[in-house]
């Protein structure tokens, strides 16, 4: 599988081409989460939601919002956390990507080979994330409070003509742990007060579009078994309808 990067002197694997600019790095301090006591929780949903990288609106999650030498996008930084800082851990999705539990964590050969797969111009391309996270309505604060739980790059599922077939998860990251890196990376400048902002902000101020695509409840079935094109994205939108409802009324409670 390595025959061929062993004829370049770069490794393909190495996260960056350049080191870094050093206008990528960010030195801000990472916020904690508001804690949340269980007694406070009046109303929980999980939701799982895929964001589009090639949609011109997350454009910056292939490459940051401005013209500067040196900089990466998010997968880049990804890369770097798992193979260059070991600072975050890829977990198996399992042979269908549908396990989200973070139960079985790839070693570094596996997340090697993993990641041979994705090098530029020699396999399926990582164009989606998915993200797995908690809409929590705390009732001490009158807030819905979103949490994201899980990172997933999605990569694309080619059928025997090279057409794209499908997406399907590539590892699992657990979130919480990937926020301290992410937070160091610059993702755009605020147009407004020229603030720089990571891709940590990117998540936490929901900079992103995306699409609902399964929500818990008691059959957990995902929407696209029962909708299709755009009826699943109209059944998407009105979860997310239901869900704002909701923090509504139960702030009003």
């Amino acid at each position: 599988m390595f025959a061929g990067a062993a004829c370049v002197a770069q490794d393909p694997l190495s996260p960056f081409s350049t080191d870094p600019h050093a206008t990528c790095m960010i030195q801000a301090q990472l916020i904690p989460y508001p804690p949340i006591r269980e007694a406070d929780v009046m109303w929980e949903r999980r939701v799982w939601r895929v964001i589009d990288a090639k949609d011109p609106t997350n454009a910056l999650l292939l490459s940051p919002s401005f013209n500067s030498e040196g900089c990466y996008g998010l997968f880049d930084i990804i890369r770097s956390g798992l193979m260059n800082e070991v600072s975050i851990v890829a977990y198996d999705p399992g042979p269908k990507g549908e396990d989200d539990h973070f139960e079985k964590p790839f070693g570094q050969g596996e997340v090697r080979v993993l990641l041979s797969s994705t090098v530029v111009g020699q396999g399926p391309q990582v164009t989606r994330y998915m993200l797995k996270e908690d809409w929590i309505f705390d009732k001490q604060r009158g807030v819905m409070e979103v949490r994201i739980i899980g990172l997933a790059p999605m990569i694309e599922i080619l059928g025997e003509d090279g057409e794209v077939r499908g997406h399907q998860p590539l590892f699992w990251l657990y979130y919480p742990e990937c926020r301290l890196l992410l937070s160091r990376w610059l993702a755009f400048v605020e147009m407004q007060d020229d603030v720089r902002k990571s891709y940590e902000a990117v998540f936490a101020q929901r900079r992103f579009t995306s699409s609902i695509v399964k929500v818990s409840n008691a059959m957990v079935r995902g929407i696209d078994t029962y909708r299709t094109g755009l009826d699943a994205l109209l059944e998407s939108e009105g979860v997310r309808e239901q869900f704002l409802q909701a923090g509504f009324d139960l702030w009003n409670y």
